[in-house]
C-alpha cells in the first residue's frame, strides 16, 4: 500500500465517537445492570415511565439487566408474525386519554414521526451521557465486540472531525450559543 493510500485511509476511516456530532443512537433501549439506576438517581435526565427486568442480557453477564422506558409506551419485542409488541401502563392510558388500540397506534405514530426514541435515562437533551465516567459495561463495550451488531452510525473519521472543527472555529456566533446552552444546563443541574 502506498503512503498516500495509507494516509487517505487513516483520515477517511470512521475512527471514534465525536460528541458534537453524536445523536446518541447507541443509547436507545440500553439495558442497564440491575442496581445501576438507584446508585445514580441524581444524574437521571429523562422521566422513566416503566421498567422491564429482562434477565441476563448476555450469557457472560453476572447480573440481570433492566430496560427503562423513557417513552409512555414501552417496546417489548415482536410476536411470531414479526409485529411489534408494546406495553403501556394504566396511568399512561388515563393521562393520554387513550381509549382504543387506534389511539395507541396514533401515539406510537407521533413518536416515530417526531423521532422520539426510548433513550437511556442518563442522556441529556444535548446527546451527552450524565454518567459517562461511571457508565456500565454495555456502554463501555459498545463498538468493541465483533460478534455484536453495535457499530455507531455517527462515528466520525479524522477528516470529518477536522472539517467540523474548522467550520466551528469560523462560526463564532454558533459556538457562543452552544457554550451558553451547556453552561445553562450545568447550572440547572447543580
Amino acid at each position: 500500500m502506498s503512503k498516500i493510500t495509507s494516509l487517505k485511509t487513516y483520515f477517511l476511516t470512521p475512527a471514534k465517537c465525536f460528541i458534537p456530532k453524536c445523536k446518541a443512537r447507541c443509547c436507545i433501549n440500553a439495558p442497564l445492570p440491575e442496581g445501576f439506576l438507584p446508585k445514580h438517581e441524581d444524574k437521571i435526565q429523562r422521566r422513566i415511565y416503566s421498567a422491564v427486568n429482562m434477565g441476563q442480557n448476555d450469557p457472560r453477564d453476572t447480573y440481570n439487566s433492566i430496560l427503562y422506558s423513557t417513552r409512555p409506551i414501552t417496546f417489548i419485542g415482536y410476536d411470531q408474525n414479526g409485529n411489534a409488541l408494546y406495553g403501556i401502563t394504566k396511568e399512561t392510558m388515563e393521562a393520554y386519554q387513550l381509549k382504543s388500540m387506534e389511539d395507541v397506534g396514533r401515539l406510537i405514530g407521533e413518536f416515530e414521526k417526531h423521532k422520539i426514541y426510548n433513550y437511556c435515562p442518563f442522556i441529556t437533551k444535548y446527546a451527552r451521557c450524565s454518567v459517562y465516567n461511571e457508565r456500565p459495561p454495555i456502554c463501555r463495550e459498545f463498538g468493541t465486540m465483533p460478534g455484536k451488531q453495535n457499530v455507531c452510525p455517527d462515528k466520525s473519521s479524522r477528516i470529518d472531525i477536522i472539517k467540523y472543527s474548522v467550520k466551528k472555529f469560523f462560526n463564532v456566533k454558533e459556538t457562543f450559543k452552544e457554550l451558553a446552552a451547556m453552561l445553562e444546563e450545568k447550572y440547572q443541574n447543580s
